[in-house]
């Protein structure tokens, strides 16, 4: 590897002002509506460290890099930043060999910080063993590495995996993830007027949201919510859009433009994680009979080997196994049972969720009517009541698991370790059931316009938690209960 080959990817070595000549770049400057995703704010470059940055295809880690580098071109020595696509490199001792080139050019020049992105480097055969000689040997030298993937499931499990990793001794979380925008950062970015509101009460900022959050899910609405209670109407319309868009950018930006979502925006996403789990090693047919399964029941309790029998699949742990590359794909999150006295049931049957509602809408389309159009197929789903409350229960889902990380962030966070349902023989029921060592409470998800006594029955032989609602919002005895559009705001 030599350095003109480099440069074709480093155009800012030569002018700075060449970062603007980037296609994803460009590409942002045409949509109406721009996201600045706020996994920024949480990643130190001044460290020495080896961040990884994961997530599904599509939702902008390849222009978050971009952003970055530019940002750092306004007060860092351009040969400094260094940016390379791995999809073409053959196996590591390409990567090795492109390392020390860039390292040894870099150096010659000077002796500052150096910045390090390598995109998708999941391509590459044997990654791992490139990056551990070279952080072995130069890590600790004023070095800052970022690595990206999303195709293949093992950036997470080897880059923990590298021993003496940079950036371990300092305590400092590398393992971020990009996923679209949560409905508190949709609403901020679509309404700010709206958004100033929630400002207000400072739910900007994590640790206000953690705070009332926590009261909330306690059973007690906090001060904020009354307050905040005067623009449910406005949340609520707003909620009706995240429900089509999945706050994913491509997306809300054809929205907006044309007043709907094109076909081939939908089977674009469609092809992209059919074509990520036969790179995984698995067959196309069976992982679509499996997500029709899943897509049938979300949000019921369901078995593997319901599963397999429904689409007469050779065995059970073939089951499991799609479910858990669909689940590393970001495609979906699986939640557990647990009992009402607090026992996990991991043998129990499973709630299965698809992790964003644009992704529910475009497979629901691809699998059960692929000739129709897949946004006339969001939009029934959407006032189809009994879809939308599976959307509302698997979107409210995806939120709680983010929200748990948020209050406490780790690189080993997983929110199966956290988030249950309970479902027992007599009828109790809660949706969702939090343990941790300081907390045992429910959220049980009722999104239909009336609620009935029967509804807290599951709460109330839990003890702890809060309804939430399409509509009601009142503070009944130990229960909090709140309309979701608001509920999402504090996550």
């Amino acid at each position: 590897m030599d350095i003109p080959t480099l440069q074709k990817q480093n155009p800012w070595w030569e002018n700075p002002q060449r970062i603007e000549e980037d296609i994803k770049l460009k590409e942002l400057e045409k949509f109406d509506v721009i996201w600045a995703p706020r996994i920024l704010k949480h990643i130190d470059f001044e460290k020495n460290a080896v961040y990884s940055i994961r997530g599904p295809r599509q939702i902008g880690k390849t222009t978050t890099i971009k952003l970055i580098i530019r940002n750092l071109l306004k007060t860092k020595n351009p040969s400094n930043i260094f940016y390379f696509a791995c999809d073409n490199l053959k196996d590591n001792i390409q990567l090795q060999d492109l390392l020390e080139t860039y390292y040894g050019w870099a150096r010659n020049q000077n002796k500052e910080r150096i910045y390090i992105f390598l995109d998708e480097i999941s391509y590459v055969e044997e990654w791992q063993r490139a990056i551990k000689h070279f952080i072995d040997t130069k890590g600790s030298n004023n070095i800052t590495m970022t690595l990206t993937g999303s195709h293949i499931l093992d950036l997470k499990q080897s880059t923990e995996r590298l021993p003496g990793r940079v950036g371990e001794k300092e305590g400092i979380l590398s393992n971020k993830i990009l996923l679209p925008m949560k409905f508190a950062e949709f609403v901020e970015l679509i309404n700010p007027e709206i958004y100033e509101q929630v400002k207000k009460w400072k739910l900007d900022r994590q640790e206000s949201r953690n705070a009332d959050f926590t009261q909330i899910i306690n059973g007690t609405l906090p001060k904020s919510a009354w307050d905040l209670s005067r623009i449910i109407l406005a949340l609520d319309r707003l909620l009706d859009e995240y429900l089509i868009t999945g706050g994913i950018m491509l997306a809300i930006n054809d929205y907006h433009k044309t007043g709907k979502i094109s076909p081939q925006i939908y089977e674009m996403y469609v092809k992209q994680i059919l074509g990520d789990i036969t790179r995984a090693g698995r067959e196309e047919k069976t992982a679509k009979s499996i997500l029709g399964s899943i897509l049938k029941k979300t949000g019921n309790p369901i078995s593997w080997n319901g599963i397999r029998s429904e689409n007469d699949i050779a065995s059970t742990p073939t089951v499991e196994q799609y479910a858990y590359v669909l689940r590393d794909l970001f495609v979906l999150n699986i939640c557990y049972k647990i009992e009402m006295d607090g026992k996990q049931n991991p043998a129990g049957n499973k709630k299965i969720y698809i992790q964003n509602p644009f992704i529910f809408n475009a497979l629901y389309a691809a699998l059960f009517d692929s000739t129709s159009d897949p946004y006339l197929i969001a939009q029934g789903n959407i006032l189809s009541s009994e879809k939308k409350s599976v959307l509302i229960e698997s979107l409210v889902y995806n939120h709680l698991s983010r929200a748990f990380y948020n209050m406490r962030p780790s690189d080993i966070y997983d929110p199966a370790d956290i988030i249950f349902y309970a479902k027992t023989n007599k009828g109790y029921e809660v949706d969702f059931v939090f343990k941790t060592q300081d907390l045992f409470a429910g959220v049980e998800v009722k999104y239909q316009n009336t609620l009935n006594p029967e509804d807290f029955r599951g709460l109330n032989k839990l003890g702890k938690g809060c309804m939430v609602s399409k509509k009601d919002f009142i503070q009944k005895e130990e229960f909090a209960v709140i309309p979701v559009s608001l509920f999402l705001l504090y996550i």
